[in-house]
């Protein structure tokens, strides 16, 4: 203890006497396929679509908005 400095994070907590009401919310959609060229032999392809949506205004301004990104990939089998 330093002097009569007294931290107590208990005591601190509890002077909160609310939260915020902001919300924030993530949808993700993904779609994916496999084909095989022979038994060894095959690609995966996959495709994703977020979608985010933010109830209020937040430290950085509003962060709504959308993302698409893919992966396409070859595999051997052995």
């Amino acid at each position: 203890m330093y002097g009569s400095v007294n931290y107590d994070t208990w005591v601190i907590n509890n002077n909160i006497d609310g939260y915020s009401d902001l919300s924030y919310e993530q949808y993700q959609f993904t779609a994916g396929a496999t084909y095989n060229f022979t038994d060894a032999f095959y690609t995966n392809v996959s495709g994703t679509y977020d979608i985010f949506d933010m109830g209020e205004e937040y430290v950085y301004g509003d962060e709504d908005g959308t993302a698409y990104y893919g992966y396409v990939g070859l595999g051997w089998n052995f």
